[in-house]
């Protein structure tokens, strides 16, 4: 079990991020966008048309998609610990350990999740039968640095502190798990969330071997249940930013991005980011 907790977190961060990049970066960015938008282009499309198909829907679809592959590796392994009985006893172990600080040892398996992506994370969530806990559960969990989190903070600090501080970004990492801890702690203490976590109720199943069936149909529910989610919200975005970028004031396209409607919001919300040193419009 521990050869398979050390496996999955390789395969997620590291496996994981190349078939990611390779997805963004080679297949849609290289392989599909450039000979679409050539195409359009020699039919005659008009350009905003073009920017739409390609920037906006292949864009916004391809964004989604990069993270697909991630999430499948993901729930293959959470899938065999869980088809072979171990998912339920590991909860089980964690929860006089989570108690410590106000949560139930169901809590563990959203956190496990979320160190891959925090939306499946959140939706693992819903196994949490009382309802304080599941929602302190997606207020802690969501501290948890998952391969979306790792990037930024790599790259800020970088930016920011130099090669110098490399010690920095496993600091932040670790801070983010302690940051579950404390305020899993300051939760409990408040008026809402006071109170004992309900009493640990589960039935542990006999161990086996998982079956490939099973381990199938689970990757299957688990990923079509994130694409569903977060499809259908981060292609919407991906379509809003599109048209702020592309359309100035008076709805017509914008000659540089300067002038457009994402640069007169970005102008708009740039001093309170100053402090930090985002004084720019981008």
């Amino acid at each position: 079990v521990a050869v398979m907790f050390v496996v999955y977190y390789v395969s997620v961060s590291s496996l994981g991020t190349i078939v990611t990049d390779f997805t963004n970066d080679t297949l849609f960015a290289e392989w599909i966008q450039p000979p679409v938008g050539e195409w359009l282009s020699s039919i005659g499309a008009a350009d905003w048309l073009n920017g739409l198909i390609v920037d906006g829907i292949i864009g916004g679809v391809g964004a989604v998609l990069g993270f697909v592959p991630q999430m499948f590796i993901l729930f293959f392994f959470l899938s065999i610990l869980e088809d072979c009985g171990y998912m339920a006893r590991v909860a089980f172990i964690m929860d006089r350990i989570f108690r410590k600080f106000g949560l139930s040892g169901k809590s563990f398996i959203p956190m496990l999740i979320s160190s891959g992506c925090g939306v499946p994370g959140v939706m693992a969530t819903k196994t949490i039968e009382n309802e304080n806990d599941r929602r302190m559960t997606i207020m802690t969990t969501t501290f948890i640095p998952c391969s979306a989190k790792l990037p930024i903070i790599a790259l800020m600090v970088g930016s920011l502190m130099g090669g110098e501080f490399w010690w920095i970004s496993p600091l932040f990492y670790f801070l983010g798990i302690a940051a579950v801890i404390i305020s899993g702690i300051i939760l409990k203490k408040t008026k809402m969330f006071a109170g004992d976590p309900a009493p640990f109720v589960m039935e542990l199943p006999n161990y086996r071997l998982p079956s490939a069936k099973s381990v199938l149909q689970l990757i299957w529910e688990k990923a079509k249940g994130f694409i569903q989610k977060a499809f259908t919200i981060i292609f919407l975005a991906s379509m809003v930013i599109w048209f702020l970028q592309t359309f100035d004031m008076h709805l017509n396209m914008a000659a540089s991005a300067e002038d457009s409607l994402l640069a007169v919001i970005g102008s708009f919300v740039a001093p309170i980011f100053k402090p930090l040193g985002f004084g720019d419009w981008r």
